[in-house]
């Protein structure tokens, strides 16, 4: 089972689902995004812990193999997403 510490620095499960998801919001078809959670779960298979960063960018190299233009669009709206994030911690 792996962890993933988030950016608030709690922990939680990994859910494969959340990839899907994420895959899918992004701009990836069912089929690609379950090959991207397939492929990033495989990778991780082998950890027991892994930083939110390093998940994120995990999916990142797996959507543009399938991808590119939702890579894209996840990178960007991760990035919108950190960035709310900072003005509201300020």
């Amino acid at each position: 089972m792996v962890k993933v510490k988030k950016r608030s620095g709690k922990w939680e499960e990994y859910v494969e689902s959340k990839v899907v998801a994420a895959a899918k919001a992004a701009g990836a078809t069912a089929k690609e995004a379950a090959q991207v959670a397939k492929e990033v779960t495989e990778k991780l298979a082998k950890k027991t812990e892994v930083t939110a960063e390093e998940l994120s960018e995990a999916v990142v190299k797996a959507i543009e193999k399938v991808n590119k233009a939702a890579a894209k669009e996840f990178v960007r709206f991760r990035d919108s997403k950190l960035k709310a994030k900072k003005k509201t911690n300020r």
